[in-house]
């Protein structure tokens, strides 16, 4: 777990790193203090205790970001935090799992897929998402397929849990899909008010642990993040799920972000060999259609970000719905999605530049070759007439001495 602590004179706040699969976002395990002492700002590196570990037991590295409890005195907290704890205290905290398996999904075939094995799939927004209600070894929560974005959102299911269950449901539905090392998942925990007696039965409970906890959730009326915590706040049965589709699309948007990210790393650990040649004068032994391979990819990369898909911006069934764009842009910011998606288009960039250097090396190269073999033609050419001019010469010389 990576965790970043910016200390105020009276507050803390706490955000969550990344990790993703095999590539560069490794994880620190110590957060900073920030004391002054004669103007000057020293950095202390305290080492935590987290609440609790990854649920996860098959390879816990695998996701992206982890929710946590820091096991520090409660003496300033927010209202979020505040609230965070009240409800992870009172009522059921549930783990909500995102995994993007291939470039998108192919929703009419995924609902033939549900239906045959015996399973009620319904559309929640038309050519966006489905969802269909799953239970199974006394667990039960609600699935949400993404179909632009390739991802399953599972309510209720940790990693394990859909990637031997749940995955294998819908893997004939997959368009391009992603081979497994490469798939990208994240975790978040949830808990559900599904009405008004959840908060009632626990409202004392609350209150003790904060009055301004219980004030913040009577007097909020929708779903919203409290700190790490996803809170689904709605008794009516439609816009619980609407909700939680919101939920989904934001964590969809940082996982598909996330398998950009892995194909970028990768494109640049592969050129790197290329880059540490050249900046030693070492010949390339590269090819001109390698070298368009390589920028062509690094184009799909930007169009599958910029162009084909909706990551940089807020898809347009939200427009028309606040509080569900409200949703969306929460998580989206909690995903740290804007920096990240200027950080890719940024390493694109660089590539993109390095790609056409590379491009510009070989055609230099062979402009090289093609003025070498113009060289050796014109000295070729030259011989030729040198012999023509010395054949002439001895035929001249030869008419004459026989007229003498």
């Amino acid at each position: 777990m990576s965790l970043r602590c910016l200390v105020n004179l009276q507050s803390v706040s706490v955000r969550r790193g990344f990790k993703r699969t095999q590539f560069s976002r490794y994880l620190n395990t110590k957060f900073g203090a920030i004391q002054k002492d004669h103007d000057k700002i020293e950095l202390k590196e305290l080492k935590v205790k987290t609440g609790k570990t990854p649920k996860t037991l098959q390879d816990p590295s695998r996701f992206l970001r982890r929710t946590s409890v820091l096991n520090v005195p409660n003496t300033s907290v927010s209202g979020n935090n505040a609230l965070e704890q009240a409800l992870a205290s009172c009522l059921k905290v549930r783990p909500c799992t995102t995994i993007t398996t291939a470039e998108r999904y192919d929703l009419r075939e995924c609902i033939k897929l549900l239906n045959s094995n015996d399973l009620q799939p319904t559309s929640l927004i038309p050519d966006e998402i489905i969802t269909f209600r799953y239970q199974r070894d006394g667990k039960d929560g609600d699935i949400m397929i993404l179909g632009q974005n390739a991802s399953i959102t599972c309510w209720g299911f940790d990693e394990a849990f859909v990637t031997q269950n749940i995955l294998g449901l819908v893997e004939k539905a997959r368009v391009n899909p992603l081979p497994r090392e490469a798939f990208e998942s994240e975790d978040m925990d949830y808990v559900e008010i599904e009405n008004k007696d959840d908060f009632q039965r626990n409202q004392t409970e609350l209150t003790k642990i904060s009055n301004n906890a219980a004030s913040l959730l009577t007097n909020s009326e929708a779903s919203f993040l409290a700190g790490d915590l996803i809170v689904i706040n709605s008794g009516d049965t439609k816009s619980r799920l609407l909700n939680k589709a919101a939920f989904s699309s934001g964590l969809a948007r940082s996982t598909k972000l996330a398998v950009l990210e892995g194909s970028m790393e990768s494109h640049i650990f592969n050129t790197r060999i290329t880059t540490e040649k050249i900046s030693r004068g070492v010949k390339l032994n590269l090819k001109e259609s390698d070298a368009l391979r390589s920028i062509g990819r690094l184009f799909l990369i930007r169009g599958k970000l910029n162009l084909y898909s909706e990551l940089i911006e807020t898809p347009d069934l939200y427009w028309s719905e606040p509080q569900l764009e409200k949703i969306f842009k929460q998580t989206s910011k909690y995903l740290d999605i804007g920096p990240r998606i200027a950080i890719l288009n940024t390493k694109l960039d660089y590539s993109t530049d390095e790609c056409r250097a590379i491009i510009g090396v070989l055609n230099e190269r062979k402009s090289a070759f093609l003025e070498w073999i113009i060289i050796y033609l014109i000295t070729l050419e030259i011989f030729f007439e040198l012999y023509h001019f010395y054949e002439r010469y001895w035929l001249v010389k030869k008419e004459i001495k026989k007229e003498i």
